[in-house]
């Protein structure tokens, strides 16, 4: 039987159909910045919930006879016990659709199931994610778990302290960002990885704004058909904050333009993250946790 997996992160909620032969397609997207208008006393913010109650609302009537699951990461575990439960029931009574809060842990899971065992690498390899309000860190050796890292630090903090990333000309500079990153970031794995695969429509992010990329030929592995040199993703990153404007890397994605809004802000992070890692190589990927909770359900 076809399913329906929805992911709802911190700045946006995506819908994936899968197929009875595993095959992973996203039906639907629409970014929501969620970690923006989020405060401790009242969680999510009661607009952006209106959005996401009517999301899956429209998943829904699309795929009327298909099992959905929908998961929730990120932000939505900065919740009160309270806060999250009313936001369950809130979401079941209005949706009819079971909201599960995914634990960093499980989080960790599904991103290796995603990616899974390298055999071509023998040294440690880094798989991370970027999200709204946490980055997920995790090393692993021979498609085993090495080192895990949670850090409640993402692309909604630097939003927040620089709102001028959404701007069509970006008035801050990278130094600035970059710095502010480096005072915030609270913990890196100690291993060092000279091949980093970074999950979650970078790919699709590459590729739509023209950044350069070589083939993969150093393994074989579904959905990581390219890499790019960290010295060259450094070049592209202080481009794209310091150059590019944001209506020119709209136009070049008019399925969800508002996704551009985060971007200056996390391959800025993403850079960070390259440099203390001792990365020589990143594997932009679309991989993400939906890859490993399909893996997880036919047991892979």
């Amino acid at each position: 039987m076809e399913k329906v997996i929805i992911d709802i992160g911190s700045g946006s909620l995506k819908a994936y159909n899968v197929d009875e032969e595993k095959n992973i397609e996203q039906i639907y997207k629409k970014t929501i910045m969620f970690k923006v208008h989020f405060t401790k006393e009242d969680g999510i913010n009661s607009e952006d919930k209106e959005q996401l109650i009517e999301s899956l609302n429209e998943i829904k009537n699309m795929n009327p006879s298909k099992e959905i699951h929908a998961y929730a990461t990120s932000i939505f575990r900065l919740m009160s016990e309270k806060q999250a439960k009313n936001l369950k029931n809130e979401i079941l009574n209005k949706s009819g659709i079971e909201l599960s809060i995914v634990t960093p842990e499980q989080e960790a899971k599904y991103i290796e199931k995603s990616v899974g065992n390298i055999p071509e690498i023998s040294d440690p390899y880094l798989v991370f994610c970027v999200g709204g309000s946490s980055t997920e860190l995790i090393v692993l050796e021979k498609g085993e778990e090495k080192e895990h890292i949670t850090v409640e630090f993402a692309v909604g903090d630097l939003l927040k302290k620089f709102p001028q990333i959404m701007e069509n000309v970006c008035t801050i500079n990278y130094n600035d960002i970059y710095k502010f990153i480096e005072e915030n970031f609270t913990e890196l794995p100690k291993t060092k990885c000279k091949y980093a695969i970074f999950t979650g429509s970078h790919l699709t992010y590459n590729e739509a704004v023209g950044n350069k990329m070589e083939d993969n030929n150093f393994f074989v592995k579904k959905g990581i058909p390219k890499f790019i040199t960290t010295e060259d993703y450094k070049k592209d990153t202080i481009h794209t904050v310091e150059s590019r404007t944001l209506n020119e890397m709209k136009e070049k994605y008019p399925q969800d333009p508002k996704y551009m809004n985060g971007t200056r802000a996390c391959v800025t992070l993403i850079t960070y993250i390259l440099e203390k890692m001792d990365s020589k190589y990143i594997f932009p990927t679309d991989l993400n946790m939906i890859d490993g909770i399909v893996n997880e359900f036919y047991k892979e």
